[in-house]
């Protein structure tokens, strides 16, 4: 009877060991170990974890709807935390055609949005003057959950429908004119369209500076003119006008610019005739000179003269001179820029030639507008623009473009291109007489065009923006792969939240190239989805990207893009790579392959206690075995659990990119008949994170691990160490 009870006794010790340790695998490890900890069955379904975030959908980007603002709204995305929203802005190409933005185009607006919905203020007060209405803006938002370091794809704007998902300022109503001098009973004013407008208020004053203004009238959206009826007090009289525009969400535009205009009184004289610009078609780089035929008085009158213009900026009329010299019918206008087109306006004016108060009476504006049979039309000669260098055929030379410089439709330009190999320094001539606009050039660093005009008063305008070829990809680009950057980066060699510490990504410079600095952008995707992390262009050869949302077990793709001085780059070199873990996040990512693989176990599993008793052999979903064994042992149990070359999941469940874990070594377990005892035996891991970790730390109490800890050393990928042996606590691996 003795020795059949001791059977029983061992029997029981390695059935409530079996049960202990599959527990300790398999599932949550209760903290009261003098409890019945649970079936298996139930330990063996945890609670769905959070592996990845689904892109935002259904994006609203606001058109034509504020004046000054764009506002941006998507759908919630379960589990996520936060949002982060990037643009691009476009403006249309000489066509009016938008192109939809590369990704390299975004740029960062907003971390750690918390709605789901952004307002992008782009104008705090907004203006006609305003260039940002000449603007189209694109958007594109991902999900966040920071603390399980989760990243969803990006939803662009752009994405389902193109170039029509832009984002839209309110604009501004542009081009108003109000009659100068066309009749005694009425001033009628007209402007240009606004996309979005259902109505147009406008407002009337008699300050030039458009203080002071009323209200006179409004008109629906798809009228652009007002007929402002005039008394017969009020003829002659200057009136200053402004429009808005109203939309359908009763939100309403900027003001315009200030249209001028007055009505013809009786006696006022003819308008001047014959006003044309004399060597004012690209012939001067400072100045232009008007011309008008001179309008007669009376015995009583003198004549004087207002010169004013408008330009292809801005329609608004601006008062050039007042001309009192009666004889005069030149003049020349020396405050103009390069690279406009400008149109002059005479305007005849009586006052009493004996000097008294008397009426001033003017006449109408000269025709002489752009849309006028002969319009005094000027423009200075003006450098070309947008000038690009590409590659050729030839690696000993580059192919420089640009566009017609202004007036080339009146002249026969040809060119002169200069060249340097510092960008503030002085500018060779290295070739002239070129016709077109494009030419090979040998290589320099920088490059100026200038437009030659042999008719011209001034042969030769002033020097184009500097242009710059942009450089070679970087010739190599390498991404750290679990690597120690204790050293290199101390500063910021921090895990983040989710147990993984920074990237390192280096390359080299071109072989023949000297970029001025490299952009670094990252994707969780390998050829889309970039995001830029640097601002500014890096000047040394390596980026620590510390990724706040970079999770175990996930490839980074970067992409380093070389740059000129100028800022620009197109060629890059891409490469991938992933953070070291913690030696925590290490043993759970570990731990994945451990409970897979022990799920598979049949003894282990058995509900009968006698059945847990004996010997199988498993295999890994990819590759090798789990052996497993218990058996009494002297006055105890022993369970053996051996790995060898054991592998169950792919690294992002790609075959191509290798297996997550490989595992061997044994994690046995001994027990006395109280069913206390220890674990030991060490596993060694390669694959994606190699590493070991060590058993002999682990206690069994009452048949279930109840304390110790794991030691758990982590390595790079050529073996060296990277955390040394560290205790893990034996409760890591099984958080639900």
């Amino acid at each position: 009877m003795k020795k059949r009870k001791c059977v029983v006794m061992l029997v029981a010790a390695v059935v409530m060991l079996t049960t202990g340790c599959s527990d300790f695998f398999q599932g949550k490890i209760s903290m009261d170990n003098t409890k019945n900890t649970g079936t298996l069955e139930d330990l063996l379904t945890p609670a769905r974890e959070v592996t990845e975030l689904a892109a935002p959908q259904q994006m609203f980007v606001s058109k034509s709807m504020y004046a000054g603002k764009i506002a941006v709204s998507w759908s919630k995305v379960e589990n996520a935390t936060s949002y982060r929203i990037e643009r691009a802005v476009v403006t249309s190409d000489s066509e009016g055609k938008i192109t939809v933005p590369e990704e390299s185009d975004y740029e960062s607006l907003q971390k750690f949005v918390y709605a789901t919905t952004y307002t992008d203020t782009i104008i705090q007060n907004p203006s006609y003057s305003n260039k940002e209405y000449e603007n189209v803006y694109f958007y594109r938002v991902c999900a966040e959950n920071i603390a399980k370091g989760l990243e969803s794809p990006y939803l662009a704007c752009s994405d389902t429908e193109g170039a029509d998902g832009a984002g839209k300022l309110f604009g501004v109503p542009s081009g108003v004119e109000a009659d100068k001098g066309k009749s005694t009973e009425s001033i009628n004013v007209k402007w240009n369209a606004v996309e979005g407008a259902v109505s147009y208020v406008i407002y009337r004053g008699t300050n030039a500076d458009g203080t002071g203004m009323e209200k006179i009238g409004e008109v629906l959206g798809s009228v652009q003119k007002f007929s402002n009826s005039i008394s017969e007090s009020d003829q002659g009289r200057e009136f200053f006008y402004k429009v808005c525009a109203q939309n359908y969400y009763g939100n309403v535009s900027a003001f315009s610019s200030i249209g001028m205009g007055y009505s013809l009184k009786e006696g006022a004289p003819a308008a001047p005739s014959g006003v044309c610009i004399d060597n004012g078609l690209g012939t001067s780089v400072s100045s232009v000179t008007i011309k008008w035929e001179e309008v007669a008085g009376t015995e009583k009158t003198t004549i004087s003269y207002n010169l004013y213009r408008t330009s292809s900026e801005d329609s608004s009329y601006t008062l050039v001179k007042k001309i009192t010299d009666a004889a005069a019918t030149t003049y020349t206008d020396r405050s103009i820029k390069p690279g406009l087109i400008y149109w002059y306006y005479v305007q005849a004016v009586s006052t009493p030639s004996d000097g008294t108060e008397g009426e001033v009476l003017k006449s109408p504006f000269s025709s002489s507008g752009a849309d006028s049979e002969s319009p005094a039309k000027a423009y200075l000669l003006s450098a070309p623009e947008n000038v690009g260098v590409d590659e050729s055929e030839d690696s000993t030379s580059l192919i420089l473009s640009w566009d017609a410089a202004l007036g080339s439709e009146d002249n026969s330009y040809v060119y002169k291109i200069y060249a340097s190999d510092l960008l503030n320094s002085e500018y060779a001539l290295i070739l002239s007489g070129v016709t077109g606009t494009s030419s090979v050039v040998e290589k320099h660093n920088f490059y100026k065009v200038s437009t030659v005009n042999e008719l011209g008063v001034d042969t030769e305008s002033a020097l184009s923006e500097a242009a710059a070829p942009v450089p070679q990809a970087p010739a190599a680009a390498e991404g750290s792969r679990t690597a120690n950057l204790s050293a290199e980066a101390a500063a910021v060699w921090t895990a983040n939240a989710n147990g993984v510490y920074p990237v390192r990504v280096s390359w080299t410079k071109p072989a023949a190239d000297f970029p001025a600095g490299y952009l670094v952008y990252r994707s969780t995707k390998k050829d889309s989805g970039f995001r830029k992390l640097t601002e500014s262009p890096v000047t040394g050869l390596s980026y620590i990207d510390s990724n706040e949302t970079a999770r175990a077990g996930s490839y980074y793709y970067y992409r380093v893009v070389s740059v000129n001085e100028l800022g620009q780059g197109k060629n890059y070199a891409d490469t991938d790579g992933y953070g070291a873990l913690t030696a925590d996040q290490w043993f759970r990512e570990y731990n994945k392959t451990v409970r897979n693989s022990q799920s598979k176990l049949t003894y282990m599993h058995k509900p009968n206690d006698m059945d847990k008793l004996g010997t199988e052999t498993v295999n890994g979903d990819i590759k090798g075995t789990l052996y497993y064994n218990a058996k009494v042992a002297g006055m105890g149990a022993y369970i053996t659990m051996k790995y060898e070359n054991y592998a169950d999941f792919y690294i992002m469940g790609e075959k191509d990119l290798g297996e997550y874990f490989i595992c061997t070594g044994n994690t046995d377990t001994t027990s006395n008949m109280s069913a206390n005892g220890n674990m030991l035996g060490t596993v060694v891991c390669t694959g994606m994170y190699p590493g070991s970790v060590k058993y002999d730390g682990l206690l069994i109490k009452g048949g279930a691990a109840g304390g110790g800890a794991y030691a758990v050393t982590t390595k790079d990928m050529s073996g060296n160490v990277i955390i040394p042996e560290t205790n893990v606590d034996w409760q890591v691996g099984e958080e639900k």
